[in-house]
């Protein structure tokens, strides 16, 4: 099993989700290209006490209908998360409102837009986080140095102040905690060494349009690198400091670790690309996948095989023992046929009882047949279902690019009718859609 399979397989419970995202100290909210809520984590309900019936597949301004005082807010919400289409990428924005709790909150919102495999809106993932605390800090900093380095030492945050020739005035304490070097060690480094190569440029923008433009609160995202070798995503959020009298201006740096968030909104994009029961690839994936393999395939001059297969007589299965037995059929299906697969093989399900295969950098015809064979036969072998010996197969249909095809939906289309003509010679067998001796 591939990395990419042994992340979804580990998300494959949904229980174990809606934990995870209710303890994300966040706001998460994920909603489709409508624009209507699909989930929220508890904190999102109890913000707003909301219950699951209010904001199910309800837009914000519908949401608003039962919560009239933050009529307001929802009306932000719905013009930032189009702004955040019409960007096409992460849209970071920040919002501000009375929380129950009587305090005067600033949040900062992270909208990551994303698109299906025609370019049209599929989901929205929002996560915001409590940064009021923050804001306190940073206006804190600007108001007096010796305020500002009693902060700077006490907070996790690492602080940077650096002179519009780029030369480095201070950095703080955390620094040695977040990243593992001591601020003396850094000091001694070559400047902007610990930045990710593709940060650099990217950073160095930042900084330029923070100084021309007299900034306040830029805010950007990079990799800096730990002592011990691997990166963190931290965010920056850089200000123009402006000094009276003789002392030089500066650039306040502000940077946080935000690999959490990283990890949380990467999981949770994940979900676009799993089916949620077997834990193995959707279509979406699938098609994404295909397209890889298939400029593989043209770049190593071989071949690509498509595996079209389903279970044979499996309305019978869920008739006779019951859609629980079915859906164990399926998983147990994946593993076996996981099994039999190399580290480069993809494995999706398409819909229902469907799944596909994908056989890349394969030399012959003959090698192909193989595979498909083994893994018919190996699908005839008894099920062990709810304590119940059961006995069923698998049809499956090949299309082989380039020869058949160079389309990915064509080559779909063409191992469908495959698996259909396996289906009418008697079933549990292997068919390609054109015979090769």
């Amino acid at each position: 099993m591939d990395f990419h399979q042994s992340l979804l397989s580990s998300l494959n419970d949904q229980s174990q989700l809606r934990t995870l995202i209710d303890l994300i100290p966040e706001f998460i909210v994920l909603k489709d290209g409508d624009g209507r809520w699909l989930v929220c984590n508890k904190l999102v309900m109890d913000m707003y006490g909301l219950e699951l019936e209010d904001y199910l597949y309800h837009t914000d301004l519908e949401i608003a209908a039962y919560r009239p005082h933050y009529t307001t807010l929802f009306e932000y919400n719905y013009k930032t998360d189009e702004q955040a289409w019409e960007k096409g990428s992460p849209l970071l924005v920040e919002k501000s409102f009375v929380a129950p709790d009587g305090i005067h909150r600033t949040w900062e919102v992270m909208k990551t837009p994303i698109f299906d495999e025609y370019g049209d809106r599929h989901r929205l993932v929002i996560v915001s986080r409590d940064v009021t605390e923050r804001k306190r800090a940073e206006e804190a900093l600007l108001a007096s140095q010796e305020q500002y380095r009693l902060i700077a030492e006490n907070m996790s945050d690492v602080i940077t102040m650096m002179t519009p020739e780029r030369k480095l005035q201070y950095v703080s304490p955390s620094l040695e905690t977040m990243l593992g070097y001591s601020p003396e060690e850094f000091r001694e480094m070559e400047r902007f060494s610990l930045l990710h190569p593709d940060d650099v440029e990217h950073f160095m923008d930042a900084f330029e349009q923070t100084l021309a433009n007299h900034a306040v609160g830029f805010k950007d995202e990079c990799r800096y690198q730990h002592a011990e070798g691997h990166y963190l995503w931290f965010e920056m959020n850089m200000t123009y400091v402006v000094r009276s009298g003789s002392d030089t201006d500066y650039i306040l740096i502000v940077s946080r670790n935000i690999m959490e968030r990283k990890n949380h909104e990467q999981q949770l994009r994940s979900l676009a690309y799993m089916d949620p029961l077997t834990g193995v690839p959707n279509r979406r994936y699938l098609m994404n996948q295909m397209t890889q393999d298939m400029q593989t395939t043209i770049d190593n001059d071989t071949l690509l095989g498509v595996l079209y297969l389903d279970i044979d007589r499996f309305k019978e299965v869920n008739d006779t023992l019951g859609h629980d037995a079915g859906d164990e059929l399926l998983v147990q299906m994946v593993k076996r046929i996981s099994g039999e697969l190399g580290p480069l093989d993809t494995i999706a399900r398409i819909g229902g009882d469907e799944f596909v295969i994908i056989l890349p950098l394969i030399t012959t015809h003959k090698r192909i047949s193989e595979i498909a064979e083994r893994i018919c036969s190996h699908l005839q072998h008894p099920w062990n279902l709810q304590s119940q010996s059961v006995i069923t197969g698998s049809s499956i249909g090949v299309s082989v690019y380039p020869h058949d095809g160079i389309e990915a939906e064509l080559l779909l289309n063409y191992a469908d009718q495959a698996l259909y003509t396996a289906k009418r010679r008697g079933r549990s067998q292997v068919c390609f859609y054109k015979e090769y001796e």
